[in-house]
């Protein structure tokens, strides 16, 4: 098994990108999933995800991680999200930013209508269940890097992957390479040296203090979800 992230500190600091801000900001209006003061902005899609139980001791220890690093020294160089919507993406639909366009479908279908197609592409499709992930850090602060708990459970997760990509004809940039999380929040600019360091410490520490709670996620089942922002995801079918 093998993870595939960012060094935290070239992602914080900007390094890694040519845009000004991190890629999810933008002015109201203009595109990205917040404002540079952290507000939502509309931003639709569909994607497939894993709900976190919400009365879970897993759920719980990622509320107490996003708790501490909200109260931290560095806690207001992001934008947080509601607990209620933590999840896992098992695979990304479309979105508004995303080049990656579903096989066979014209280029001008609203989201409701890809949705649609999906939903047909989709009446025969069996995904793998009992999704378990373990949690093996805090990256950058935002977000909990998660894979399989052992070879079969990784194997799982990819499966689930594959089948989706099979079934929707999307074929993402990346796909092999992708690492699972649970996204916390967003960082609302690029940071300074000092402060992408505080937010590693900040991390490990949050991590080290409630991370053994998410030695094993027991995680929902596999759901195809459109959104309107990032602060809410609708289930529209579940998967079995």
């Amino acid at each position: 098994m093998a993870i595939f992230r960012d060094d935290p500190f070239e992602f914080l600091t900007g390094q890694l990108s040519d845009h000004p801000v991190p890629r999810a900001i933008s002015e109201p209006g203009q595109g990205g999933k917040f404002t540079h003061d952290g507000a939502v902005q509309h931003w639709p899609g569909n994607t497939f995800i894993c709900h976190i139980a919400k009365n879970s001791d897993p759920h719980a220890a990622l509320c107490a991680m996003q708790d501490a690093m909200r109260a931290s020294d560095v806690g207001a160089l992001f934008s947080w999200l509601p607990p209620a919507s933590f999840h896992m993406t098992v695979f990304q639909g479309i979105s508004p930013d995303d080049p990656v366009w579903p096989v066979g479908l014209p280029r001008d279908l609203s989201r409701d209508e890809v949705t649609k197609e999906f939903l047909s592409r989709l009446q025969d499709v069996s995904v793998p269940q009992h999704l378990t992930p373990t949690a093996r850090g805090l990256h950058a602060g935002h977000s909990v890097t998660l894979e399989g708990k052992d070879a079969a459970a990784e194997a799982r997760l990819r499966g689930a992957r594959m089948a989706l990509r099979d079934a929707t004809g999307l074929h993402p940039h990346g796909f092999d390479t992708y690492t699972f999380h649970i996204t916390l929040g967003y960082p609302l600019r690029w940071m300074t040296a000092a402060e992408a360091k505080a937010v590693i410490a900040a991390s490990d520490a949050a991590f080290a203090a409630h991370g053994a709670a998410l030695a094993e996620i027991p995680l929902g089942p596999v759901e195809f979800c459109t959104f309107e922002n990032m602060h809410h995801f609708e289930p529209v079918l579940r998967l079995s």
